[in-house]
């Protein structure tokens, strides 16, 4: 154990979690809120194949990463539409929406990452 943490090669120690702390080494950074980080990295998918029973819509809220994804979404879009209207006051509201939704599309984003 590794302060209060299991280390990545401890018996018992879940896929999750150790995909965390490797996460951790790898950026030499420790979170403070395992149970947050796991849930980041979970993908809905995820939550499906690693339960027997169909999974209540509730509860996929709460193991997943969706409403991180929702939020992280909403925060993208208020960033790119403040910097839009700053940098281009005299656009209207279609253009700039226009602008914004290029800006935000998985197409760009993944071009932009790349």
């Amino acid at each position: 154990m590794i302060g209060g943490h299991p280390t990545d090669t401890e018996p018992g120690t879940s896929l999750s979690t150790r995909i965390a702390l490797q996460l951790e080494k790898a950026m030499d950074y420790s979170f403070r809120n395992e149970e947050l980080l796991i849930r980041a990295l979970t993908h809905s998918s995820h939550v499906h194949e690693s339960h027997r029973a169909p999974v209540d819509p509730g509860d996929l809220a709460q193991l997943s990463n969706e409403q991180f994804e929702f939020l992280g979404d909403a925060i993208l879009g208020f960033v790119i539409s403040e910097e839009l209207v700053r940098r281009f006051p005299q656009y209207g509201e279609g253009k700039l929406s226009r602008l914004k939704a290029h800006l935000v599309s998985a197409n760009h984003l993944h071009e932009a990452a790349h």
